[in-house]
């Protein structure tokens, strides 16, 4: 964003000294299009011609003008290589081109041409924008469009032109026709991005609230890593792939429209909208976090996100419905109570210790993985499987359909009208177990045997009642806190599960905090340790994850403190985050909450990695190395700085540099990082810290 704004400067000093003050922009005084352009100057999306000072409102918009305001408006910085015949390298727009490529939202022409100096239509505009803002199109057809010109306009389009059109971000002309094959100006992009902009939140590390939100536009467009609190937004919030995995934070936020999540670590509090959807087109993974009063009611999933609920508020339910959709194989991680999750579309879905599904319905192939419980699955088709670790309740086969569950094939429906199909207990209540839980039975149907998990229940564990029979208290009360099967063997032949979900809510763990910083310099870039209540010794841990990312951690005895290395922190993305501790005593998890920021200066590239000296190895660093080389790699210590060689100090490949381990040994200081600094054919520079642990 500073470079973004250095350029803005300099433009304008060149500007003052090369242009007369007569100019100034004065082809937009009266123009119709002043408000729009005005405002997308402001944001260094539109700017005035270098040489003559007008901006040129009435102005045909070429595609490579057009890509240029769109990469600038959403924060676009990111390149492809491109191989486009018509786009040479020494052109103003070949970097424009490759951004464009890179976010893939728009698409050649044919015969391995870009036509950047082509023009642009209405219904590109529309449908390109829309895209982008994830608008559905539907099953619109052309004819079922106002217009009078309707057959005009492609099928392609016709949704795009539908959704901007309901919106009021386009309108027909006085004449009824919507004349989608005529070119845009200047001026009439300049109002299409306006009013799909919204109010752009485009400045790093500012806290916006609501007073920051412009009256005349019913969107937001979030851009750049930032705070927004104390807002109602009319329309959509967009929060877009320019943000990479960049941290926004939403707090006491209502949206009325959709949030749109295409980029960044996002975390909500207090925040509330009908409809989320989850989808980058560059496929990056979107971990998206509702804590406190939070609700969404729909959540579409379009490409690889994580879920996560953490510490919501009474009477909340975070995400509550959530699906998964697209043309691709979507990769969903989730740690959240869900209500319904249905698959539209190819999936792998991963379920944390802690995450419940009450009910799954399954209309495409998905493999259901993870350790978390599944109260009752719908399945419609084949393809679909539970892996054994997943509690799995009851679940119905459509006709002639299969499913596969702990690695058995299994073509007939378990669910044998057994009521009620899952029980939550809460252990530490005595009075609530006083009397046991009924489950019903089909007319004319008994059990023959019932197994709690994997253990067959004897007749002095539960005892037969008019309606079915009574598991007894005292057989729940044995049971450890987390999830369980209960199995009915019927007489008909059928068998019935029921999912139990065990708690010990008076005895539950406080959540701990931490707090972590990725910049190597920074005080908060530090170990994080926390101090495990009921853990005596490492081999009390069953295991510490991220989700259902292992992590590495160290543990001592004498003062029961779990400790996590800064080097290994270093690697997360800026955000929020659960870490959980499973215990092997009755499978209790105890829970921290870590959040990461990142001070690191604009301007400045770094990166951590660790270096264990009582294992040496090398240790690679992520420097993006494609299109570059390594010029030269230093240190410095004891007041002189050392050259290292290339080829036995480090090496140079296209996933980053390694550093090798007798570098490393040399170097290095117990418990501190040694910098190695970087310098780069294209100028640049990479401090390299390497965590000698």
């Amino acid at each position: 964003m500073r470079k973004r704004l250095l350029a803005a400067l300099l433009s304008a000093v060149l500007l003052l000294t090369l242009v007369p003050a007569a100019f100034a922009a004065s082809d937009l005084d009266g123009h119709w299009a002043k408000k729009y352009i005005d405002y997308l100057a402001d944001e260094d999306i539109i700017n005035p011609s270098a040489t003559t000072g007008k901006y040129q409102p009435d102005t045909k918009v070429t595609r490579a003008e057009f890509m240029r305001y769109i990469n600038r408006a959403f924060h676009f910085t990111e390149t492809a290589s491109i191989s486009y015949t018509d786009v040479p390298k020494s052109a103003w727009y070949y970097e424009t081109v490759c951004i464009a490529q890179k976010y893939g939202y728009i698409n050649g022409v044919g015969g391995g041409r870009m036509d950047p100096t082509g023009t642009v239509t209405r219904e590109q505009a529309a449908t390109i924008i829309g895209r982008l803002y994830k608008a559905d199109p539907g099953n619109v057809s052309p004819s079922s469009l106002d217009f009078k010109d309707k057959a005009k306009i492609s099928s392609w389009s016709a949704g795009y032109i539908r959704a901007a059109v309901d919106k009021g971000f386009l309108a027909g002309y006085s004449d009824g026709t919507f004349r989608p094959t005529r070119e845009v100006t200047r001026g009439e992009v300049a109002k299409i991005i306006y009013y799909y902009l919204g109010t752009s939140l485009s400045r790093a590390g500012k806290a916006y609230t609501g007073a920051d939100l412009r009256g005349d536009t019913t969107n937001a467009t979030i851009s750049e890593s930032c705070t927004l609190s104390d807002a109602t937004i009319e329309g959509d919030l967009f929060i877009t792939e320019g943000l990479g995995t960049d941290a926004v934070t939403l707090s006491n936020v209502t949206v009325e429209g959709t949030i749109i999540i295409s980029g960044g670590t996002v975390t909500m509090t207090n925040t509330t909208s009908d409809h989320i959807i989850v989808s980058s087109a560059m496929g990056r993974l979107l971990q998206t976090t509702a804590t406190g009063a939070s609700r969404f009611s729909e959540a579409e999933v379009r490409t690889a996100a994580v879920l996560y609920e953490k510490v919501l508020t009474e009477g909340y339910d975070g995400f509550e419905n959530v699906t998964v959709s697209g043309g691709n194989k979507v990769s969903l991680t989730v740690d959240a109570d869900l209500l319904k999750l249905t698959v539209n579309a190819p999936a792998t879905v991963t379920t944390t210790a802690a995450a419940k599904v009450y009910h799954l319905r399954a209309n495409r192939a998905a493999t259901v993985t993870g350790y978390g419980s599944v109260y009752q699955a719908d399945v419609r088709t084949d393809g679909v499987s539970f892996t054994k670790d997943i509690a799995l309740g009851g679940y119905t086969l459509a006709s002639g359909v299969s499913v596969s569950v702990a690695g058995e094939n299994r073509t007939a429906s378990s669910t044998a009208a057994v009521s009620p199909s899952s029980v939550i207990l809460d252990l530490g209540d005595e009075e609530s177990l006083a009397d046991g839980v009924e489950f019903s039975l089909p007319s004319g149907v008994t059990a023959e045997k019932l197994l709690l998990d994997s253990s067959e229940l004897t007749g002095t564990a539960f005892e037969t009642t008019s309606r079915g029979l009574r598991v007894k208290a005292d057989t729940l009360k044995t049971l450890s806190t987390g999830s369980h099967t209960l199995t009915f063997r019927l007489s008909d032949g059928q068998t019935a599960t029921v999912m139990v979900s065990a708690t010990r809510e008076t005895a539950a763990q406080p959540v701990q905090t931490a707090a972590f910083d990725r910049y190597y310099r920074s005080t908060n870039f530090r170990d994080i340790s926390v101090k495990l209540e009921g853990v005596n010794a490492k081999s009390d841990i069953a295991k510490v994850v991220l989700g259902l990312t292992p992590l590495s951690y160290e543990f001592d005895e004498a003062s029961r403190t779990l400790t996590l290395r800064r080097a290994a922190l270093a690697q997360l993305p800026s955000g929020t985050y659960t870490v959980t501790v499973e215990t092997q005593s009755g499978g209790s998890v105890q829970a921290v909450d870590l959040t990461v920021s990142d001070t690191t200066p604009a301007g400045v590239n770094a990166l951590t990695a660790a270096y264990r000296s009582a294992s040496p190895a090398a240790v690679r660093f992520a420097v993006p190395m494609q299109g570059r080389s390594v010029r030269s790699i230093t240190v410095a210590q004891d007041g002189r700085a050392y050259t290292l060689s290339a080829g036995t100090d480090y090496f140079a490949a296209s996933d980053g540099i390694s550093l090798a381990a007798n570098v490393l040994g040399r170097y290095g200081i117990s418990g501190a990082c040694t910098v190695y600094t970087a310098a780069l054919s294209d100028n640049s520079i990479w401090l390299l810290a390497a965590d000698c642990i």
